[in-house]
């Protein structure tokens, strides 16, 4: 069995052990860690090298910090270094799952729709299964509107700011999976009442900038595939609600993997293969995500043992609507410049911890910056991967997107305002 495959197979582990954990909090937690470090450190020699450096990056400092307190007699917090991320990394593995039944396809010969239709399609196609197989989504529909092998400003806004919008709200996002696991206590409708608006409000932007474009060439959408990420979204939230006190990550790792299986039995003559070569060829290729929230829990922990070994020093006295404001223009700006999300959110996660945030806030806060930040940044993994297969220029996303991301920020902090205003004051 090659290294690769056997990570596949400790991921997948990874996700029963996080299921059970959910459903029985004294299984314990540290196995998924166990289990998710080991794949993490089998796939090391397959990451890409800026994932390397910026794992390197954050490993060292958290081991600085740690050996810091430690020296001031801050004991080393191994809960958090082996599993402080490993039930976000679970569920992502678990969402894995729904590429092998959730899929905008089309006919190959099916002609292209143009205008103002082709952008609402395109938009909101993008948008709904980006929500559920996250990056792929934008891949299939790109190769089938590009020709010969590139997108025009149009097709590429879209395509980005469609799919990052879905970070606003979807439960199967990283970005919601990190900020559930940096903001304890905060609740899926919650913030689905402040994440909803700020998509809608994002498509509603994007789609009314380009729908005067006649030439413009998008995606042939068929609304009855929706049928499927529906019910997943709505089966989370109805478990989430009938059992409170299971995570909602666990409910994901439950529910994409399980529904998944039974779709494909169904479908696919060939189930058992299908889901095996899934397994050993596409869970370790989450490698560069894995190894990332793998190093920002080791520097989750660095920064913890700081700030305990510094008296608990705090940037502000509590946290309302001024101090998410301020939390997020500073994860938006250093977005763009190059950190990357996750290191923001373990960082001040971590911080900000003692002060006992409202959870939805702090979570709205941190996927707010997640999707703005990825939208408009050179150096996000939704536009490197945009330049490297459409050809696209380096600042090209920063220009495209620059005033949309003012626009969106202004937005998403009238609404954290008024969400605190809402819940710290009645």
């Amino acid at each position: 069995m090659s290294r690769r495959t056997l990570a596949g197979w400790l991921l997948s582990a990874a996700i029963g052990a996080a299921v059970i954990h959910s459903l029985q909090p004294d299984f314990p937690k540290v196995s998924i860690g166990i289990l998710t470090w080991t794949a993490g450190l089998l796939l090391i020699p397959d990451i890409s090298s800026q994932t390397r450096r910026q794992v390197l990056i954050l490993i060292a400092i958290g081991l600085i910090g740690i050996l810091w307190g430690f020296l001031r007699q801050v004991p080393i917090d191994w809960q958090m270094i082996l599993s402080g991320n490993s039930l976000l990394l679970a569920m992502l593995a678990a969402v894995s799952f729904l590429r092998l039944i959730t899929r905008p396809d089309t006919e190959a010969d099916e002609r292209l729709p143009s205008g103002r239709r082709a952008v609402w399609s395109t938009l909101f196609g993008v948008h709904l299964f980006g929500a559920v197989i996250n990056l792929s989504s934008v891949f299939i529909m790109g190769d089938r509107i590009g020709r010969r092998g590139r997108l025009n400003r149009a097709q590429t806004v879209i395509l980005t700011r469609g799919f990052t919008a879905a970070a606003f709200w979807s439960p199967f996002f990283a970005a919601m999976a990190a900020a559930l696991s940096y903001a304890p206590g905060a609740t899926l409708p919650q913030i689905w009442l402040m994440g909803m608006p700020l998509a809608a409000a994002a498509l509603l932007v994007t789609a009314l900038g380009y729908q005067r474009d006649s030439a413009f060439t998008g995606y042939p959408m068929h609304f009855a595939a929706l049928f499927l990420p529906g019910c997943l979204a709505l089966g989370v939230l109805i478990l989430h609600q009938r059992k409170p006190d299971w995570h909602i990550l666990g409910i994901i790792s439950l529910l994409a993997p399980t529904l998944s299986l039974l779709v494909l039995t169904f479908r696919h003559p060939s189930p058992i293969s299908h889901t095996q070569n899934h397994i050993e060829t596409d869970l370790p290729g989450m490698r560069n995500e894995l190894s990332l929230f793998l190093a920002a829990g080791v520097m989750a922990a660095g920064l913890n043992a700081v700030f305990a070994a510094f008296g608990g020093w705090l940037p502000f006295n509590t946290f309302g609507g001024v101090e998410a404001s301020m939390v997020l223009i500073f994860m938006v700006v250093t977005a763009i410049l190059g950190v990357h999300p996750v290191i923001n959110i373990a960082a001040l996660g971590t911080l900000l911890t003692p002060l006992n945030p409202n959870g939805s806030l702090l979570a709205m806060t941190f996927i707010s910056a997640w999707a703005i930040g990825t939208a408009t940044s050179p150096y996000s993994g939704i536009n490197l991967a945009m330049q490297g297969r459409y050809v696209q220029q380096s600042m090209d996303s920063l220009r495209w997107n620059g005033f949309y991301s003012l626009m969106m920020l202004s937005l998403s902090i009238v609404t954290l305002n008024l969400f605190a205003t809402w819940v710290l004051h009645l």
